[in-house]
């Protein structure tokens, strides 16, 4: 069996457009341009196409070392991953905490929660790390790494059983997690924990996986019609945490539609040449670090930040008693629609200013 190809120049291009994605729904409103408003609200939906080009490559790789070996080095495996991500995800929180302190004083239990990646886990009940500024982020990191833990056991088992039976243990994967999704939902989980936990919105990583190994062979205009469709479906969605319909499909949905750019991103040649640009590869390459370094660019920009998220994180209550104060009598009807919209605009927990309650 020949070894395939190790290198897949245009995921490099489509990482940096994954970052782009988070960078835009960071930043403050585009009031000028409904497009950028639109990528702006929509942009947390980045780190689905991260997580789905994680699995896709790692099977790739994985897949590619069986094939010359044998075998894979599970060690090895984790090491590298380990080394990737681990020096800048704990320097970079630890100089945040010398610049700036913390402004709950439970900086140094975040960073523990980092280091141990355990950080979406913490903020089941403690919600995004504001403790440490400019790290609220940060939780994806941990979540990719509990991923990572399974990858190559996952892989062992699709080349123990073979592709049939294991495409059907990831769609058996996928129902279980829709019902334990939909069940938390239903019982009133509060916003982040299934945002924030792995197993119980895991569709881009199966989506990934299970595109490595259908490897598609039909033509990649189909696939681009699936990411046109998908999208457009998604873009009817409100955010995953708002309603029960948001949060059944707006994971599949862009599943399914950074599966279909993905797999035409590589077989397409009009879009494969483009994502493959020097600039983007390169670009590409460093987005891990443009991703970790990127809020506190955002926030040293705009000295306001901090207030707006505080701003944004008053209740409704507090809202309606703001815009009864200042008179704005006709405003305070639509303050919780309103303040459901800026919660709406999170990835990462990151909350975009200026504020709309106000």
């Amino acid at each position: 069996m020949t070894s395939p190809k190790l290198y897949l120049a245009p995921l490099d291009g489509l990482r940096f457009f994954a970052f782009l994605a988070v960078f835009f729904h960071h930043m403050s409103d585009f009031t000028v341009s409904a497009v950028l408003d639109k990528m702006h609200n929509y942009g947390w939906v980045g780190v689905e196409l991260f997580f789905l080009i994680s699995s896709f490559l790692f099977f790739h790789l994985l897949d590619a070392e069986y094939v010359k070996t044998g075998g894979i080095g599970v060690r090895n495996f984790f090491v590298r991953r380990f080394l990737r991500i681990y020096p800048l995800m704990i320097l970079f929180p630890i100089a945040m905490l010398v610049i700036h302190g913390s402004p709950d004083g439970n900086g140094y239990f975040r960073l523990a929660g980092l280091a141990l990646f355990l950080d979406n886990a913490v903020a089941w009940f403690k919600s995004y790390n504001l403790s440490i500024p400019n790290t609220a982020h940060l939780w994806t990191l941990s979540f990719e790494f509990q991923v990572y833990l399974l990858i190559p056991f996952v892989f062992l088992a699709y080349r123990r059983f073979g592709k049939t039976v294991f495409l059907g243990a990831l769609l058996t994967v996928f129902v279980y997690c829709f019902l334990a999704r939909m069940t938390v939902y239903s019982l009133g989980a509060s916003h982040p924990i299934i945002w924030v936990t792995p197993f119980l919105r895991p569709e881009s990583v199966l989506c990934g996986m299970a595109l490595y190994i259908l490897r598609p062979q039909w033509h990649w205009g189909f696939s681009i019609a699936v990411a046109v469709v998908a999208g457009a479906a998604f873009l009817s969605l409100a955010p995953p945490w708002v309603s029960p319909v948001a949060s059944a499909f707006s994971y599949p949905l862009a599943a399914l539609m950074f599966g279909g750019l993905v797999d035409a991103g590589l077989r397409a040649p009009l879009l494969a040449t483009v994502l493959s640009a020097t600039p983007l590869r390169f670009l590409g390459r460093i987005s891990y670090g443009l991703y970790v370094y990127h809020f506190a660019v955002i926030a040293y920009s705009n000295r306001d930040g901090n207030e707006g998220a505080r701003t944004c994180h008053r209740t409704r209550d507090e809202c309606r008693r703001l815009l009864d104060i200042v008179g704005n009598r006709a405003d305070a009807d639509n303050c919780s629609r309103d303040h459901q919209l800026l919660r709406f605009r999170e990835v990462g927990g990151d909350v975009q200013s200026p504020v709309r309650c106000g």
